[in-house]
């Protein structure tokens, strides 16, 4: 991925949206590879890093809400879409329908061409919101943020939790549900079965892998990940497919879909082997690719949020149709 250098300094900043026990050299260089551990420090030293706008040590501790800001040459970002949709809105809490590819936060090669960037510049005020969960660039769909950070520990608290199912009461009559339910929608390879399915199977590291971001059901070093599916549609080759994880487990619907065979249309990771995605790496989307999973991006929307309201606890719920794009190629399959 080639990038244009601009002749122009900007500060770019990026969001710590979770718990986070790393310190700000050790978040540096994680998230942004492009520089070494030096290189980083040489930065932090010449005061080009900064903490909730306050100067940085490399060892600093970074906590949820914390705002991480760097001052750098410009340069020319990857095109994405960026017709994000405000879906609901009151005094505490911002709820939006985010395209794909469009990152929400600053990763990588993008800084300027990501949701918080976009929300900042069409409304000043969002300065002050934050992010309360994160969706992948290649996922599109619903996405929750918090207008007031004293609100943001115990919606986020919710979201990485395990959904608990309740027994039916006699005056609710349906089985209730606490906490924070995720539904999203699939377009897989392959023929789905039909009914209900649930996956109860650990992720961790996938040994061997020479990717090391990937991840795969293993009960060594795995994390407990429950997942139910559903079959929406069937056409020759293909499925859609709902998913709802009870778990918040990093690519859990994707790693889980590959293991049972019906990896997602687009996912350069998981539709197919190491090779798949190290192409894509040094080669950007090319024909290879294409033929292989079909689509430029992951073929997966968060479709509805169910959450209390912070404030009253009431239970609120939103629903995202599929996006045009996944629509507009699901229609096209014969």
């Amino acid at each position: 991925m080639k990038l244009e250098p601009i002749h122009k300094e900007i500060t770019l900043r990026s969001q710590i949206t979770s718990k986070s026990s790393q310190t700000l050299l050790e978040f540096l260089v994680s998230k942004f590879k492009y520089l070494s551990t030096e290189e980083w420090e040489e930065r932090i030293a010449g005061g080009k890093v900064m903490v909730n706008d306050h100067a940085a040590s490399p060892g600093q501790p970074l906590r949820a809400g914390d705002e991480v800001a760097y001052t750098t040459n410009a340069w020319e970002e990857p095109a994405v879409k960026t017709d994000y949709r405000v879906v609901y809105e009151d005094d505490q809490v911002l709820v939006v329908s985010k395209p794909a590819p469009l990152p929400v936060h600053a990763i990588g090669a993008y800084f300027r061409n990501t949701l918080m960037y976009l929300l900042r510049r069409d409304r000043p005020e969002a300065r002050d919101f934050h992010l309360v969960h994160r969706l992948d660039s290649e996922t599109s769909g619903l996405l929750v943020l918090v207008k007031h950070k004293k609100y943001l520990k115990s919606l986020q608290e919710q979201w990485g939790a395990k959904v608990l199912k309740l027994e039916p009461s006699p005056l609710e009559g349906e089985g209730r549900v606490r906490g924070v339910v995720k539904t999203y929608l699939a377009v897989v390879f392959g023929s789905f079965p039909t009914g209900k399915k649930s996956l109860d199977a650990p992720i961790g590291p996938k040994k061997g892998s020479e990717i090391r971001m990937k991840l795969a059901v293993t009960k060594e070093e795995g994390y407990d990940s429950i997942t139910e599916f559903e079959l929406v549609e069937a056409k020759k080759g293909f499925s859609l497919v709902q998913a709802k994880p009870l778990t918040g487990r990093t690519h859990q619907i994707r790693v889980h879909l590959e293991h049972l065979g019906f990896p997602i249309v687009g996912d350069k990771l998981y539709a197919g082997n190491d090779e798949t995605f190290l192409h894509f790496y040094e080669n950007d989307w090319d024909d290879w690719v294409k033929g292989r999973v079909l689509l430029p991006r992951l073929a997966l929307h968060a479709f509805k949020l169910e959450f209390p309201h912070p404030v009253d606890g009431k239970r609120m719920s939103f629903e995202d149709p599929l996006a045009k794009d996944l629509k507009d190629f699901w229609d096209g399959l014969p």
